[in-house]
């Protein structure tokens, strides 16, 4: 295995474990990474999947630094508000 090759299967490892095996301690991303490795290790596609990971986490990161937290129905109204839009009043029996 050439050096890019290891260091792109390290990265994806890592962004794994990041996302998935460390939040709900369940190897089972981790352990399907290594089989589907092992069996083709394409450069590309790992490339691929390491900048969707990469760039996914980095977004809910954001996400949660910039978006305030309220309660749904306030975030929808402000959601709705922005594009010009209104929000029904529900009326409950």
């Amino acid at each position: 295995m050439s050096t890019s090759h290891l260091h792109i299967y390290r990265q994806l490892l890592r962004e794994v474990n990041k996302q998935f095996t460390s939040v709900s301690q369940n190897r089972f991303w981790a352990t399907q990474l290594r089989l589907k490795w092992s069996a083709t290790p394409d450069l590309q596609k790992a490339q691929t999947v390491l900048t969707y990971l990469t760039n996914n986490r980095r977004y809910k990161e954001l996400l949660d630094e910039f978006q305030p937290k309220m309660p749904e129905s306030d975030r929808i109204t402000k959601t709705a508000n922005r594009v010009g839009l209104e929000i029904p009043k529900s009326y409950s029996e």
